[in-house]
């Protein structure tokens, strides 16, 4: 069957006999203004019955076509037809009974296309950040003046494979401005898992990080990492009727770092001023702990037990014990506009005389929200974190995690899925002689999709 015909017929169909010529631009390369068809093509083009080719912009009107083609515009020229017009849907149902089965079979495809489109949703943002450690001289080493630079992109893919089985993906590219690099985390795959539902039970599987999941014991203080392994939490499922729930975390962190810290070295004190490199290359801890949590309106609590397990980075150190054990503590209470946190975490060993007590206090206000533009939030808080009580904290950390000091922060939307962040923190090293000081402050904006 020729297009001409296709086009004659459901321009009869459709819209009637086109008499007028459109004023916007000719919608094919190779239907020009003075032809014959023009009018009709056009008015198909426009109403979304006829496509073309998108390739090279044409609409190739001699070339024979399929019956699935013909199926195709008619059953667009079926989903035009105005009502009250009852002429041309009378001619538009011969057609589809002409075409029932070819109609029956892409209205299937379609469905199981659309249906699989709605399966997938993507999410990310870009992200510029500027930092600078300034001030600072720990242990022999000028941390003054330091200042970091990067580009973050980050892509997520949430995945629904049927009713009660979901999945999730994320990839990351972190570029270095002053260096003109990739960062020590690079480009790589950070999330990928796949979770399901048993009941009131969830389960998560693959590489993932217990704090994206659940509220992780003690709002994140001593537990914000990807790691290679599953999550189990009984009676999440349950929504505003579940106020107590049970988590159970197993597995290993996914990207080899150092326990506690983001490279594979760890700086190790020999003298008063002087210190050595210890190369921990591979260093991956293994992680196993619960916690129950308890939620109630305003308040929530949750308690609990981690075992960190790295013989090779805690022998790097000169530590006689290949694991380390950490209980911990968290309440929340929110009271209007204000949310307030209070979480401690304890090791039972120690490392470098780094202490073995974490702690943080915080009162956050408001909340900036990436849809609502010129909202914002701010906090403050104090922290003493710790290499062994809080090996991989939420927070952002100066020297190995072993500082303890104050901290500001703002939070502000310029627009919708633009937020701008900042944030100093002004402290010391702990377990130092107080000349040891520790000063960072951060600057970033996010760009949301």
């Amino acid at each position: 069957m020729k297009k001409t015909l296709v086009s004659a017929l459901t321009t009869a169909l459709v819209v009637g006999a086109a008499s007028t010529t459109f004023a916007a631009a000719n919608p094919f390369a190779d239907v020009p203004a003075d032809h014959w068809a023009y009018d009709a093509v056009s008015e198909l083009q426009a109403k979304g019955v006829v496509n073309g080719y998108a390739i090279d912009n044409t609409f190739r009107g001699n070339q024979n076509m399929t019956r699935y083609e013909m199926a195709q515009i008619v059953a667009k020229a079926m989903a035009k037809i105005e009502s009250g017009d009852s002429a041309s849907k009378a001619m538009v149902d011969k057609l589809a009974a002409e075409f029932r089965d070819e109609l029956a079979n892409l209205g299937v495809r379609m469905d199981d296309l659309e249906s699989r489109m709605d399966n997938v949703k993507h999410s990310g943002f870009i992200r510029y950040r500027w930092a600078r450690t300034g001030g600072n001289n720990i242990d022999g080493r000028n941390f003054g003046g330091n200042d970091e630079q990067f580009i973050r992109f980050r892509l997520n893919s949430a995945v629904k494979i049927n009713k009660k089985v979901d999945g999730y993906a994320r990839v990351e590219w972190n570029h270095d401005l002053n260096t003109d690099q990739g960062t020590d985390r690079g480009a790589n795959l950070q999330r990928l898992w796949v979770h399901g539902k048993v009941g009131t039970t969830d389960i998560y599987a693959g590489k993932i990080n217990p704090h994206d999941n659940v509220v992780s014991l003690g709002h994140g203080i001593m537990l914000d990492e990807a790691i290679e392994g599953a999550q189990v939490t009984f009676n999440k499922s349950m929504g505003k009727d579940a106020k107590v729930s049970w988590t159970i975390d197993a597995g290993k962190t996914s990207n080899g770092n150092a326990f506690g810290n983001t490279s594979s070295s760890t700086w190790v004190k020999t003298g008063p001023d002087t210190g050595v490199w210890v190369d921990v290359t591979g260093a991956q801890t293994r992680i196993l702990g619960t916690h129950v949590d308890y939620k109630n309106g305003k308040f929530d609590a949750a308690v609990g037990y981690y075992n960190f397990s790295n013989k090779k980075n805690f022998e790097a150190l000169g530590a006689n014990f290949s694991s380390i054990g950490v209980w911990g503590v968290g309440l929340g209470y929110k009271a209007g506009d204000f949310y307030i946190t209070g979480d401690y975490a304890r090791a039972n060993q120690e490392l470098l005389n780094f202490g073995k007590d974490a702690y943080n206090i915080q009162v956050n206000y408001k909340g900036a929200k990436e849809s609502v533009p010129h909202s914002w939030g701010a906090y403050v808080g104090y922290q003493k974190l710790s290499p062994t009580a809080t090996p991989f904290p939420t927070y952002d950390t100066v020297y190995n995690n072993a500082t303890k000091g104050w901290k500001v922060g703002v939070d502000y939307t310029f627009m919708k899925n633009i937020v701008g962040s900042v944030q100093y923190f002004d402290g010391k090293v702990v377990g130092r002689d107080g000349n040891d000081k520790a000063k960072k402050i951060f600057t970033q904006v996010t760009f949301s999709f």
